[in-house]
């Protein structure tokens, strides 16, 4: 059969440095891995990739819609850690390929040849796209895989790359923690005059959390932890509190309630003005201090999650 004497060449000749591409016919949802339809047809996810500070870090002038995909081998629930692999656009024009079906696919429109092969046109050529290697030269440290369209989506950290025997990069992929990010805010605990300003910074914080880059992260969590200490402030009539920025509320906090009256909410506020402060270039030139990295921007939510249950205003759930 045609299709097995194409894995058998694979198999005599085990030296052959291959990386497979792959052609995309996005009107049936087909995939073709060179010479054969890909049978079930994988898990083909639209990726871009983003910096610390949520901006595109690797991009194509060609293929503008789609010029990344990644596609899953595995997805393991529990950990909930994805594996697969990247492909980029060529730019290629699509034009015919040879290729083989599966016994169980038909192309009822398609012409056989002796071969029993037959002419794909119209397809979207993709190749293999080694991440490490593009980003090394950019000199990007850390970087977040964003999987899906701009309708939904959903963000990922790279936690493991290795080179398989095809010269193909096999990424692991573990997603941000979505659920639990912050706990449930009962909100007839809330002073009434803060509600709108806590629910939309909180709401903000949730929003970046699910889709941006680690500074923005801790800039949100940095606001939101504001807006919370302030109308706490205000409710114990600090007049003081108004306007003012994170760091001049705890030290507020801590003249009212005591050293150790609210030390835990005290040091949550801290931690997260602190690391909002990390993410300014000025501030790692001048202190030499290190980079923001995910775990820094989990931190950050964790905090504000801490402020509101500490205050009486939430319960992790």
């Amino acid at each position: 059969m045609p299709c097995g004497r194409a894995k058998l060449v694979q198999i005599i000749h085990p030296w052959r440095f291959v990386m497979y591409r792959l052609g995309i016919d996005p009107s049936k949802g087909w995939v073709f891995e060179d010479e054969s339809v890909v049978w079930p047809t994988p898990v083909m996810s639209v990726a871009k990739f983003l910096g610390a500070a949520g901006k595109e870090v690797a991009s194509s002038g060609l293929n503008r819609e789609a010029p990344y995909y990644f596609r899953e081998d595995s997805f393991d629930l529990v950990s909930r850690v994805r594996r697969g692999r990247f492909y980029k656009a060529t730019g290629q024009s699509g034009g015919p390929w040879r290729v083989y079906p599966h016994p169980m696919v038909t192309f009822p429109h398609f012409q056989q040849d002796s071969d029993g092969a037959y002419k794909a046109s119209g397809l979207t050529h993709y190749e293999p796209w080694k991440m490490s290697r593009e980003f090394e030269r950019q000199q990007v440290a850390e970087v977040l895989v964003r999987l899906g369209d701009d309708t939904a989506s959903t963000l990922w950290q790279v936690i493991h790359l290795e080179t398989g025997f095809t010269g193909e990069e096999i990424v692991m992929l573990k997603a941000r923690q979505s659920f639990g990010a912050l706990p449930a805010v009962d909100w007839s605990k809330v002073p009434e005059s803060a509600v709108s300003a806590v629910r939309e910074k909180l709401d903000t914080l949730e929003d970046e959390f699910h889709r941006a880059g680690v500074e923005s992260v801790v800039d949100r969590a940095r606001e939101a932890a504001t807006a919370i200490l302030s109308a706490y402030l205000q409710k114990e009539d600090i007049a003081k509190a108004k306007g003012e920025d994170l760091s001049k509320l705890v030290g507020l906090l801590v003249d009212y309630s005591g050293k150790h009256g609210r030390r835990v909410v005290a040091c949550a506020g801290e931690i997260a003005a602190r690391l909002h402060s990390r993410g300014k270039h000025a501030e790692q030139e001048a202190r030499g201090v290190r980079e923001l990295r995910e775990q820094d921007a989990q931190l950050a939510v964790q905090c504000v999650g801490v402020i509101l249950c500490d205050l009486g205003w939430a319960e992790w759930k």
